[in-house]
């Protein structure tokens, strides 16, 4: 955003102050919302995660473009066992070329996937042979074309526009206007 220009001018006893504000596009911050993974929900390969799978994880989690532990791309700073799955809150480092080729496709909807890397700590069998994690050990969170876990996915992508810089123009405008 650019600071305001103020023109002032002085007319028949009176003064009037023309300010003129310009706006740029919203910046895009690298923000993404998303569901990690759903619990009770199984997965490609018959497994399954219980809700308190993942109490120990701590954030920053790394966020890597498919598992690909060469190819970090951000972190994510909030976990949250749900009743849908682990919601996850995170940033894309857009200093990253790979984080900016991979917010791209998020935006143009050609990828949306999320899926978890884990190691598995306690699990149980079922009687019809799916594996139920109990407790997991976070290690990543992937964005992925194909999750494993159906419904693990990115829900949300943000741009938001700098309202410190415009609540400081807005300032120095009326400022200028009062002449202080």
């Amino acid at each position: 955003m650019n600071l305001p220009a103020i023109e002032t001018r002085k007319g028949h006893g009176t003064e009037t102050a023309d300010a003129e504000v310009r706006f740029t596009a919203p910046s895009d911050t690298g923000e993404l919302e998303g569901i990690a993974v759903r619990f009770n929900v199984a997965d490609s390969y018959r497994s399954e995660f219980a809700p308190q799978a993942f109490t120990s994880a701590r954030t920053p989690i790394p966020m890597l473009w498919s598992h690909d532990p060469a190819q970090v791309i951000g972190s994510w700073t909030s976990i949250e066992a749900r009743a849908d799955g682990l919601a996850v809150k995170g940033k894309l480092n857009l200093a990253v070329a790979k984080a900016q080729e991979v917010r791209a496709l998020l935006q143009a909807g050609d990828v949306a996937g999320l899926s978890v890397g884990f190691r598995t700590l306690k699990d149980e069998r079922s009687a019809t042979g799916t594996r139920r994690i109990t407790q997991a050990d976070l290690k990543e969170i992937s964005i992925v074309a194909f999750p494993s876990v159906p419904g693990s996915q990115v829900t949300s992508t943000r741009s938001t526009a700098n309202i410190t810089a415009l609540t400081k123009a807005i300032r120095a405008a009326t400022t200028s206007i009062k002449g202080n």
